[in-house]
This record gives structure tokens, sequence and C-alpha cells, in this order.
């Protein structure tokens, strides 16, 4: 066993996982960001003390959102 997939395993039992409406909202967001504004996104990860997702996109990094645990997204 190696220790890239010990290091892993032993991350997931503290990671953080998205709700299914988080997880709908990141999807509409990305796709919108992507499809339809053509903007890269940059950072996509959950913020452990409110449990939001955090989006960071844009050619300039000038583009923040966040997804509450209830779905909403707050720019």
């Amino acid at each position: 066993m190696s220790a890239l997939f010990i290091l892993f395993t032993g991350y997931n039992k503290f990671m953080k996982e998205p709700t299914e409406k988080q997880l709908k909202g990141l999807y509409r967001l990305c796709y919108t960001l992507t499809n339809v504004m053509f903007q890269p996104i940059h950072i996509i990860r959950i913020d452990e003390r409110t449990l939001n997702i955090f989006v960071l996109a844009g050619h300039d990094e000038q583009i923040e959102f966040e997804i509450q645990p209830d779905g909403s997204i707050n720019p």
C-alpha cells in the first residue's frame, strides 16, 4: 500500500462533504460560468467554518461566489 493511498484515505475521515442542494447549485453555477459567460474557474473548496462552497472564477480571478448548505448562491 502506497503512502499516498494511506494519506488520501486518512484525509477522507476529516473531509467535509457538500449537501445535495450545494452540489446542484454548484453544477448550475459552473455551467453558467463556463458555458454562458465563458469564464474560467480557478478554485472550488468548502469553507470548513461555514460549510459554504467557495468558488473563485474569472479571467482576473475577480468573480467570487459562496453556495450555502441550503443551495442558495451569494455573490
